[in-house]
């Protein structure tokens, strides 16, 4: 049987060969090439007033080539679904304005040759602006009222012209309070586009009112009595954070949060409880957050640190680390300034004054290790000009040095020697208003001639502002600010918004 099979195969095989001529004539077709030029890798377009404008050169190999094309635009920040494209033409020109809101886009074009159906994808970037995208905004108040200039940057840091009291002219009233302090996220929900989603947001801060607005339009999305969902029987702001991966607001010395990884309508939750006993407390406005990290508050009842959670309903109680030289908890001290020094690694600074002796102040670094704190104390002397200190701006991640203001002079303390040093001092009839320091390095090529490191301070004088933007090199400033911008009142805060920028590109701090 087995030679049956044998003799079987070896007749199939013969068979099969018999049947196959090899005629040596061998033919190998070349993959067909297609080529676009003409289209750059990224574009800048205000939206509403910009076409992209694009007449793209294609060229085959096949020279029988017959092409459709077709072109399209996606929005690349989506959360829980694929981007969706929307075809924006079908020819090879494109002529098209731009009527997309502010965010990163990309556009793409195809090519198909009908001949042999091989076809040929590009894309590029569309970073979508508006007049309120990118800019220098102020916060200054006026007769008692808050509102935000604009000093447009179209093509450099240095503005080239301002647009005055942006959020009464989009808005139609002011804030009640001072100025006091900025907050922008791109991970608020909002419905601004019909359905919930990240919205590019600009919480602006006074001391007695709050606002939060879609940076595309500059409108309210809400206000302060529709940004709770229990309306607050005091209207005190105290500061506006995010940490943990969730937004924290202090009302009149009470939290509110929202968790920003779950599903939301922007609106924060009741205020948290101090401890299962519902103790009471007042926080300060002062606050340490780190997006990736544990937020740290200070209850100005209890003279304690405490710490939260975004779905939490109760305050989180703060340890010490071993080796800290003040307890995080029933120090007896008034917090006079917090903010924070450094993200890698998580560092804070603070100022405190003794409630027993308030002639003694002293400096603290602070190094959160989850919800436990050590503290490192630096006592002050009476001489230290950072002993008359009534303003404060710390530099983020550069220097180890503390930027305040005394009078009319702003001074630099170094946090590794204590060694102090005058900066700059306002003219004559010029008071201090705010220190910060604000560093944009971030974003694709076509954003350098936009970054920027710089301390900018605010004076006020005869009913106007200036904000000064200065260099630095080692820490020292520069002789003479950059650029200087001005506008009627006092400056609060100051802040730089571009496309590009984010939750991560400036720290939560005062």
């Amino acid at each position: 049987m087995k030679l049956k099979y044998q003799i079987l195969a070896t007749c199939c095989i013969l068979l099969i060969s018999s049947c196959y001529k090899d005629q040596g004539n061998y033919i190998y077709k070349v993959p067909e090439e297609i080529n676009i030029n003409g289209i750059e890798a990224s574009y800048n377009k205000v939206s509403l007033v910009d076409k992209i404008t694009i007449n793209p050169t294609v060229t085959s190999t096949d020279p029988d080539a017959k092409f459709s094309y077709w072109w399209g635009i996606y929005e690349t920040n989506v959360q829980g679904s694929a981007p969706k494209v929307d075809t924006i033409g079908r020819t090879k020109a494109l002529d098209y304005l731009v009527t997309q809101p502010a965010k990163g886009w990309v556009l793409v074009f195809g090519a198909k040759n009908e001949h042999t159906g091989f076809s040929k994808i590009m894309t590029s970037n569309i970073n979508v602006v508006t007049q309120f995208t990118r800019g220098w905004y102020i916060m200054k108040n006026d007769g008692g009222k808050t509102d935000v200039d604009l000093f447009l940057t179209p093509s450099a840091i240095t503005p080239g012209s301002r647009m005055e009291n942006v959020f009464s002219l989009v808005n139609g009233k002011k804030l009640d309070g001072e100025a006091n302090l900025f907050g922008f996220y791109t991970n608020y929900k909002s419905n601004v586009t019909g359905a919930y989603a990240n919205t590019r947001a600009l919480f602006i801060l006074s001391d007695k009112d709050a606002s939060v607005v879609n940076i595309n339009t500059f409108k309210e999305i809400h206000g302060i009595n529709n940004l709770f969902y229990e309306t607050p029987s005091v209207n005190k702001p105290g500061s506006i954070s995010e940490s943990s991966q969730a937004n924290y607001f202090v009302n009149n010395g009470r939290l509110h949060s929202i968790y920003s990884m779950s599903a939301n309508v922007g609106l924060f939750g009741g205020q948290q409880l101090r401890d299962d006993n519902n103790s009471p407390y007042n926080l300060s406005r002062y606050f340490l957050a780190y997006l990736f990290d544990n937020p740290f508050f200070f209850d100005e009842t209890s003279t304690s640190f405490v710490s939260a959670t975004g779905t939490g309903s109760v305050l989180s109680a703060v340890t010490d680390v071993s080796g800290t030289e003040m307890p995080a908890n029933r120090n007896n001290k008034t917090l006079l300034f917090m903010g924070v020094k450094s993200t890698n690694p998580y560092v804070g600074i603070a100022l405190f004054q003794d409630k027993t002796d308030p002639s003694l102040k002293v400096l603290s670094t602070i190094t959160p290790s989850n919800y436990a704190l050590k503290m490192v104390n630096d006592t002050l002397a009476p001489t230290d000009k950072l002993y008359q200190a009534e303003r404060f701006g710390l530099i983020v991640a550069d220097e180890n040095i503390l930027y305040f203001s005394a009078g009319q002079e702003v001074w630099s303390r170094n946090l590794s020697n204590g060694a102090e040093q005058l900066q700059f001092t306002a003219p004559a009839g010029e008071k201090i208003t705010c220190i910060r320091h604000r560093k944009y390095t971030g974003g694709t090529a076509t954003e350098q001639s936009f970054y920027y490191n710089y301390m900018l301070i605010g004076t006020t004088g005869g009913g106007n502002y200036k904000v000064r933007a200065f260099q630095k090199t080692s820490g020292n400033l520069a002789t003479a600010p950059d650029f200087t911008m001005e506008g009627k009142g006092s400056a609060g805060d100051v802040i730089y918004i571009a496309p590009p920028i984010n939750n991560y590109t400036y720290p939560n701090s005062y």
